[in-house]
């Protein structure tokens, strides 16, 4: 198999070795065992009184482990991709990925960083983006690669780094942690500025793995609320088992009710969004 062009890297707790082994079992069965290397990421409460910030322990972690792998591979000659080890590769990804950067290397060359995976608002305007995109994956098997910027997003579970940023992005991470704000958040920030070009796959080429129902970051199980949201941030995976995952938000949602009032909203955007409905 080929070499791939870019240098593959996973994060995950010493404590974690449940996710430790099904990162490498993913990796074996997709083929990429040797494009990828496991990075001990940093845990939080372990850090010393010298990192004085209003960031939660978790995040601080995961903040500090992306700035000191980037300062030890600030000159590397191939792209990095930076996975968090409760993300899920497709099983063609040693085919999917160096082709999706080849595309973005022709198209858009003055990227940043490429997130291949997100959380996105579930607001009408960005569902019509990733159902298009979508639908135009099954016809051409290539991803759109949409800016980020003004898309309000979230998550750092997989981020391609372009080696040609590497320094700039250092500059731009470096110590500040120390405004308090989550890594994916104050990377929004900057997309948004313009200080950063980044780009997403649509449809995703990577996804949540079922270890994410137990967050490391503030090590406990996640709330329903966000297992519900984790769902349809699952379906935009290019793989996604769309039937699975409505019988998933079906068990998950079975008891709720909501008010009349909202009942018919949802029926009117259910409308809205078929195939019935006419732009008046």
């Amino acid at each position: 198999m080929p070499t791939p062009p870019f240098r593959g890297f996973f994060l995950n707790l010493d404590r974690s070795q449940a996710r430790l082994d099904s990162m490498n079992a993913q990796l074996a069965a997709v083929g990429m065992s040797q494009a990828y290397q496991r990075v001990p990421a940093v845990d939080g409460p372990s850090l010393g009184p010298e990192y004085q910030t209003n960031l939660d322990r978790g995040n601080l972690g995961l903040w500090i482990t992306h700035e000191r792998l980037i300062e030890a591979n600030r000159s590397s000659d191939s792209h990095l991709h930076i996975l968090e080890d409760d993300s899920q590769l497709p099983k063609d990804a040693a085919q999917s990925l160096p082709a999706m950067l080849q595309q973005a290397d022709k198209t858009h060359p003055a990227w940043d960083l490429i997130f291949t995976e997100v959380y996105l608002h579930m607001g009408i305007s960005i569902f019509r983006l990733v159902s298009k995109a979508k639908e135009a994956f099954h016809q051409t098997h290539q991803p759109v690669l949409a800016p980020l910027k003004q898309i309000p997003f979230a998550g750092t579970s997989s981020v391609f780094v372009n080696k040609r940023s590497l320094e700039k992005y250092l500059r731009l991470l470096s110590g500040q942690w120390k405004q308090g704000l989550p890594l994916d958040l104050y990377l929004r920030s900057l997309i948004n500025a313009g200080s950063l070009n980044a780009l997403v796959t649509l449809p995703f080429l990577t996804t949540l793995s079922e270890n994410t129902a137990q967050s490391e970051i503030q090590n406990a199980p996640l709330n329903q609320s966000h297992l519900v949201l984790n769902i349809y941030r699952r379906s935009v995976f290019k793989d996604a088992d769309e039937a699975a995952l409505n019988n998933e938000i079906d068990r998950l949602s079975n008891d709720v009710t909501v008010p009349g009032l909202t009942e018919i909203y949802l029926k009117v955007l259910r409308y809205c969004l078929s195939d019935n409905h006419v732009e008046i």
